[in-house]
């Protein structure tokens, strides 16, 4: 069992707005990472694996502390098997994943801006993408099929890549401009149509390659730094055209490929710009859901 990722955060805001129970444990289990989240005294505890279908491992780790769980609240879509197995040892409830994940997304925010959100649309970029409108009710409004299980897919299928943090520090030292072809590189520098800030937009991704005379020249780092803003800008241009459909000019990204991921971050936020909106990113959203299911 490997826990590849624990954060413990103090909490400094209101306990009496959440339920702070420390008897409870909420597990986000998605397709590809599993979330945990438990309160211990004033600290909420986050930890993260690989979906195995397995929790005892992390139950063994909470028995070590002083804690004592005795209710376990699902979320996610690998979850069902999971509840059904432990619901007779626990007091178990199985919850609704977007209810949850918007909790979360609630809690994370309170915690860092010290006010409840107004209308906002969330995405959240996990295995697969969803979209939701959270306002006096949440909506569930569409997604892509496009995440990051793409994009491990891919890098997977290309270069026999599976560890998502090297694959993350190659896209660092890559540069997609040497194997995407921008609108810069088909109208002339001096070319009146077209305005300054389009010239730096993406008109064909991976449009060089073919190009290319010795197509083993291609250095993985370029590649999969392109492949980062294939997903990034259909991701970012869907979520946009969403919310300025239902005239929202905030939008929360979170979810399990943003960890780490300042490239996609940055390209993110440079759509969400150039469409005059205001992007959104709160440190340890990858844990929404799980915390959405503790506290609610």
């Amino acid at each position: 069992m490997e826990i590849f990722k624990t954060q413990r955060l103090k909490l400094n805001i209101e306990e009496d707005r959440y339920q702070v129970l420390e008897n409870v444990l909420g597990i986000d289990m998605g397709q590809t990472l599993t979330k945990y989240a438990y309160f211990d005294n004033e600290e909420l505890v986050l930890l993260m694996k690989k979906t195995d279908g397995r929790i005892n491992d992390v139950l063994n780790i909470v028995k070590k502390t002083k804690v004592k769980i005795d209710t376990i609240r699902f979320t996610g879509g690998k979850a069902y098997k999971a509840y059904k197995e432990h619901k007779k040892s626990y007091k178990s409830t199985l919850l609704d994943e977007f209810n949850s994940n918007m909790g979360g997304i609630n809690f994370l925010y309170t915690l860092r801006k010290k006010h409840t959100p107004q209308p906002k649309l969330i995405v959240s970029i996990g295995t697969g993408t969803s979209i939701a409108l959270k306002d006096k009710t949440i909506q569930h409004l569409g997604g892509s099929a496009m995440g990051g299980g793409t994009f491990m897919g891919l890098v997977s299928l290309l270069y026999n890549i599976n560890d998502y943090n090297r694959i993350i520090a190659l896209a660092s030292k890559g540069n997609r401009d040497n194997v995407d072809l921008k609108v810069s590189d088909i109208y002339a520098e001096d070319d009146p149509r077209i305005q300054d800030y389009f010239r730096a937009f993406t008109a064909a991704s991976l449009g060089k390659i073919n190009a290319l005379s010795d197509i083993s020249s291609l250095r993985k780092e370029d590649v999969i730094h392109s492949l980062l803003g294939i997903i990034g800008e259909n991701i970012g241009l869907i979520a946009t055209h969403i919310a300025d459909v239902h005239k929202v000019t905030e939008i929360i990204f979170c979810g399990g490929l943003l960890m780490n991921n300042s490239i996609l971050k940055r390209l993110l936020k440079l759509i969400a710009k150039s469409n005059k909106m205001e992007a959104i990113f709160l440190k340890n959203s990858e844990y929404a859901g799980a915390i959405g299911a503790l506290i609610y």
